[in-house]
Order: C-alpha cells, then sequence, then structure tokens
C-alpha cells in the first residue's frame, strides 16, 4: 500500500513523498491495487499538464494511462518512457518498465527512484496542496483514503 516518506536528510524542494510498497510495472512486480493507483494517477496529473518541451512520446504515453488499479500495458509503457526520458539527465538510469519502492532516500547510485520523479511530477503542479493528493479533484477516492490514512492519521 501505498504511503508518504519523509527521508532523512530531506530535499528542500520534496521533504516528503508518497512511496509503493511494492514493485508496480513490468513482471515480477507485487502490482498492489493503492500502489499501482497512485503511479497512474501521477501519470494522469503529468499528462494533464506537460512542461513546455515534453517529449510528444511520453506525453503519449501517459495519456494512455487509466486509473484502474491494475498494471495493464499502457501503465508499463509509460514506465518505461519516464525513465526513458529521465536518460537524458541521468545517465546511469535504469529502463526497466517497473517504478521500485525508494529506499530511506532519494536516490540509488547516481540516479533517483522512478517514484521521485512521479511525485515531482504532481507536487510541481500541486504546489498549493501538496502533500494533501485528495484535494486534487481527479483523485481517485481509494487514494483519497491512503491520504487521510498517511497524512491525517485515522
Amino acid at each position: 500500500m501505498a504511503h508518504l516518506l519523509a527521508p532523512q536528510k530531506s530535499n528542500p524542494t520534496l521533504p516528503v513523498f508518497f512511496n509503493v510498497d511494492g514493485v508496480v510495472g513490468a513482471q515480477p512486480a507485487q502490482n498492489q491495487r493503492e500502489d499501482v493507483l497512485f503511479v497512474q494517477f501521477a501519470f494522469t496529473i503529468i499528462a494533464a499538464s506537460p512542461k513546455p518541451g515534453s517529449d510528444p512520446t511520453l506525453v503519449a504515453a501517459m495519456k494512455a494511462v487509466t486509473m484502474t488499479g491494475t498494471a495493464d500495458a499502457a501503465t508499463v509503457n509509460a514506465i518505461r518512457a519516464i525513465q526513458q526520458e529521465n536518460t537524458k539527465f541521468e545517465k546511469n538510469s535504469v529502463v526497466d518498465g517497473r517504478v521500485s519502492p525508494a529506499k530511506a532516500g532519494y536516490s540509488y547510485g547516481s540516479g533517483f527512484y522512478t517514484i521521485v520523479h512521479l511525485n515531482e511530477g504532481i507536487q510541481s503542479r500541486n504546489i498549493g496542496v501538496w502533500p494533501r493528493i485528495d484535494l486534487i479533484p481527479s483523485c481517485h477516492a481509494e487514494l483519497k483514503t491512503m491520504v487521510v490514512r498517511t497524512v491525517q492519521g485515522t
């Protein structure tokens, strides 16, 4: 299940981020429903407001994703597309079609976890409500429950 992570030492531009508990995407992956929904939600947010100069192939891949909670071909394709885009800035970025849980921080080796890039994509487009993603109109009901559990407490 997705959860909020506050790494130490934190990055001042993204002090907390939502992490996945299991791998999402290409097999072998746990593809837990809530984790998959979070990844799919991130793609829908980023695709709805692409940054100027965004690769049209990446935008098209993200726009093909729908929030189903199932790691379908469109979801895996979008994961690969964003990872491929990240190789332009992080030469050692892994392109495997999988969003892995971040392990206590933002990066592995010389690259950032894909989950961190997805969080930054949501946060930069919704800075006024971050990390209350439940206040974003397109937030899936199951993710709203996750936010209450992890941000507000139950």
